[in-house]
């Protein structure tokens, strides 16, 4: 069985850009990014369900926590 696209992913990133608004200029409108922090966790919460303590996609995953 192939395990998940999410098995020993690389780390996500700590901050995202996004468009907050826009600065005008006489002929076009030029998007404005910011910065905001990454706030989901790094880890698997899947493997604190039921299902995600018996699952065997999630052997040897290096994100599943320890039971």
């Amino acid at each position: 069985m192939k395990p998940y696209a999410c098995h020993n992913r690389p780390p996500y990133r700590t901050n995202y850009k996004v468009q907050d608004g826009y600065w005008d200029d006489d002929l076009q409108r030029i998007p404005k990014l910011t910065s905001v922090p990454f706030r989901m966790s790094n880890e698997c919460n899947y493997t604190w369900t039921e299902l995600g303590k018996t699952d065997q996609r999630c052997e040897g995953c290096k994100w599943r926590k320890p039971a």
